[in-house]
């Protein structure tokens, strides 16, 4: 009996703590999280779908240089067939000259070992390799003969060709090192974006803010209106005139209400949210000041920009494109040389007994004669296609250039136009204000009143645009270079 009070007891406080559990992570759910400009880019290179995108971009790149990687070292390799039988009628010839069809049943099974090692440098390729082949003939008397290579030391060495190898050992680091710079400035694109979405936010807050504001003002100032024209202070017009501004209040809230929410779904998307978490945003209370120098960001960004990089890949290639054109309209050859010991008997275990040597070595060549100019054409199209590349090359870097120089130049008129447009927000603010006063007092009309009230919303408005332009500025300063500026280090993310 004590058990199963002790048991009932047990299962409530069970029951109990999943529903405490339960409780408060419907409390979690709902719980509005204030979200800062840094603490969503952090959260956004955490868990955004842009970010793990860009990762495996990486990762797919470094597996492709591990691949590369493996084809210069030796690779070992087996082969054979089993069984391999057969039984038809075959050709004999025979001593005095002629042909005789006999019927045959015989199968033949194989296998071998081989290990190859590509010679990056000359494009060559080094073998040793060993194997057994076992051939039975099954007539009235069953026969097996048994054949083996124990050792084949191979060398094969094209002549005048394209060694597609040792270009490959130029090309795949340099692909390698731009993935790694996309994946940074990924991570900085990605930046960007969420400061830009976060600054959507922002301004749909602002405007949601500044449409429940003004519906209230203007409620308050329809009231008053209505009492003075009661009185005979006002006129009819004034009257219709203050319900006009409360009547499209009402109306740019409800548009500010489905702005707001459409922007913060579009801010949760980014930073891969589900849209039962509560989230919004704040303005920025700090904004980083520090100079950039534009000398400075030229030199970052020649050197970390992947574009640079890409320049120098473009080059290569069409480099290595007339190299195979050239080589591929020439005299070429390709020698081979194999030396190694074999052996046949009729039992296996006689047949590595004194293995008999085996050697040969051939030259193949190819010399084209005449294809009605393909390979001039070949040539020439390479050629000039380098050309064409070296020029787009250097329109390109000027292009580069003048854009990370336009960017110093915005950055810093920006950094003057935030203090100025801080100013202005307040100055407006307390004009309202004064205004608001008067107006309850009967020192000024209905129209000077809506004239600060707009001014004041347009100011508002103006200063999250230039702290929203500020800080997109910043990061496009830091995806160009892959420079902080502020800390004064080069910017790495790691996987």
């Amino acid at each position: 009996m004590i058990q199963q009070k002790s048991l009932a007891c047990l299962l409530f406080l069970i029951l109990l703590s999943v529903a405490i559990s339960q409780t408060l992570f419907a409390q979690s759910e709902s719980e509005v999280h204030i979200l800062s400009l840094e603490e969503t880019i952090n959260l956004a290179i955490e868990t955004s779908p842009l970010s793990r995108s860009a990762r495996y971009a990486l990762i797919s790149n470094q597996w492709r240089y591990q691949s590369f990687r493996a084809d210069l070292l030796p690779g070992l390799s087996a082969s054979g067939n089993a069984p391999n039988y057969t039984r038809a009628f075959r050709d004999n010839f025979n001593p005095d000259g002629t042909t005789s069809l006999i019927y045959t049943q015989q199968s033949n099974a194989s296998i071998g070992l081989s290990i190859d090692q590509p010679i990056m440098p000359t494009g060559g390729n080094l073998s040793v390799s060993t194997g057994v082949t076992r051939l039975g003939i099954f007539a009235n008397e069953n026969t097996y003969l048994w054949s083996s290579t124990p050792m084949v030391i191979g060398y094969r060495q094209p002549l005048f060709q394209f060694n597609e190898l040792r270009w490959r050992n130029r090309i795949e680091p340099l692909q390698l090192q731009i993935a790694q710079k996309e994946y940074v400035e990924a991570m900085e694109q990605l930046s960007l974006t969420v400061t830009q979405r976060y600054f959507d936010v922002l301004l749909s807050k602002i405007n949601l803010d500044i449409a429940e504001f003004n519906v209230a003002v203007n409620d308050s100032i329809y009231n008053i209106s209505q009492g003075r024209y009661n009185v005979g202070n006002i006129a009819e017009n004034d009257l219709l005139q203050t319900e006009l501004q409360l009547r499209n209040a009402e109306a740019a809230l409800t548009q500010a209400e489905l702005n707001y929410n459409q922007q913060l779904n579009n801010f949760r998307l980014v930073l891969g949210l589900s849209p039962e978490i509560s989230i919004d945003v704040e303005i920025p209370e700090e904004i980083p000041q520090f100079m950039v120098d534009e000398e400075i960001a030229l030199t970052m960004a020649r050197r970390y920009n992947s574009m640079y990089l890409n320049f120098e890949m473009q080059a290569l290639e069409a480099e290595r494109n007339l190299d195979q054109a050239t080589k591929q309209s020439s005299f070429s050859a390709t020698i081979q040389a194999n030396y190694g010991l074999n052996q046949t008997s009729e039992n296996f275990s006689d047949l590595y007994q004194e293995p008999l040597s085996q050697q040969f070595v051939t030259l193949n060549f190819q010399i084209p004669i005449f294809n009605w100019g393909k390979q001039r054409a070949e040539v020439n199209f390479a050629r000039n296609t380098q050309r064409q590349v070296a020029d787009d090359i250097a329109f390109e870097q000027a292009q580069f250039d003048q854009q990370v120089q336009n960017m110093v130049a915005e950055f810093r008129q920006l950094s003057d136009q935030v203090a100025l447009a801080e100013l202005s927000e307040r100055i407006a603010d307390r004009r309202y204000e004064v205004a608001r006063n008067r107006y309850r007092i009967g020192q000024i009309d209905i129209t000077n009143l809506f004239i600060a009230q707009n001014e004041r919303d347009a100011a508002l408005r103006n200063y999250i645009q230039t702290i929203r332009n500020y800080w997109i500025s910043v990061y496009n300063l830091r995806r160009l270079t892959l420079f902080d500026f502020e800390q004064g280090v080069v910017i790495q993310h790691e996987l």
